[in-house]
């Protein structure tokens, strides 16, 4: 039944896919009146997080950022099709790209790299065109999800007509040691919500006590990989721009943990910059700091 519910939806989203940009859009604004006015998905969950990360704001401006991030969600929903579609040039005019030469000289030094993106502009898009402005083999590191077809869906969408090789996360250090030999370049979304574990990276962020994966650190200084922040902002419906800040090129010089709080506060500083551009509707807080972290 999977298998066949797979080439369902995947003859769906390929019809979607030839739809001009406008009538996406039109589309997005139907998807944004009934998700955010009628069902009210998550708001209270999204309302919250904006109340408790920007304190300082009015109501005023917190409900404006939050229509804001619904109706970029709709966006990124219907952009998603498009990725069977559009070809390196087609990326190439709805995403410009600012210093990809901190890029170039990386693989010109023979490192390899950590694309560290938070869930920001269209995060799917920048991973699709990984292969087109970088020399380094490409790969995006990702994590299994419970729906077959949803899986087999998404993996499809991602290296349709692409080179991108998509690793699972439980695999992804065995599967990175094995290439070794080649200079890589990773996509890894690391601002996901952690188990709330002790061994997790805690610290302050938008006014609340985080915890962080540390596996982009751990593989990073395993591996000695170098880490870039990605900065992806969306500019217009199908517009984002893109500059990449260096965490790190030195990572085994770094003590434990300090990878993390320089990439903690790469993304505090984007979503400070843009609110509306981040993924508010997850329970990115829903874990508090073991008492033994507290003491």
């Amino acid at each position: 039944m999977a298998k066949i519910g797979f080439h369902i939806v995947k003859l769906w989203v390929a019809f979607l896919s030839i739809h001009p940009y406008w009538l996406l859009y039109l589309k997005s604004d139907c998807y944004y009146f009934l998700v955010y006015h009628l069902l009210g998905y998550r708001r209270k969950v999204v309302r919250q997080n904006l109340l408790n990360s920007f304190p300082d704001k009015e109501e005023k401006e917190i409900r404006c950022i939050e229509r804001r991030f619904y109706q970029n969600l709709c966006d990124l929903f219907v952009e998603a099709p498009k990725m069977l579609r559009m070809k390196a040039d087609g990326y190439q005019s709805r995403i410009t790209y600012t210093n990809t030469e901190l890029v170039q000289h990386l693989y010109e030094q023979g490192k390899n790299v950590f694309y560290a993106i938070p869930h920001s502009g269209n995060w799917e898009w920048f991973g699709k065109m990984i292969p087109s402005f970088t020399q380094h083999k490409s790969l995006a590191i990702y994590k299994r999800v419970e729906n077959p077809v949803f899986e087999r869906l998404m993996l499809y969408i991602r290296t349709y007509g692409s080179t991108l090789e998509m690793v699972e996360s439980n695999s992804a250090l065995r599967r990175l040691a094995q290439l070794r030999e080649s200079t890589n370049a990773v996509l890894m979304m690391a601002d996901q919500t952690s188990h709330g574990l002790a061994q997790d990276y805690w610290t302050e962020f938008l006014h609340q006590d985080t915890c962080w994966f540390t596996g982009i650190e751990r593989i990073a200084k395993k591996l000695d990989y170098a880490i870039v922040f990605v900065d992806m902002r969306r500019q217009g419906r199908g517009r984002y721009t893109v500059s990449f800040e260096l965490v790190t090129d030195t990572p085994k010089e770094l003590a434990d943990g300090e990878i993390m709080e320089r990439y903690v506060r790469c993304v505090e500083r984007f979503i400070e910059a843009n609110p509306d551009n981040w993924l508010w509707s997850h329970r990115r807080w829903k874990h508090q700091r073991p008492q033994t972290e507290q003491a």
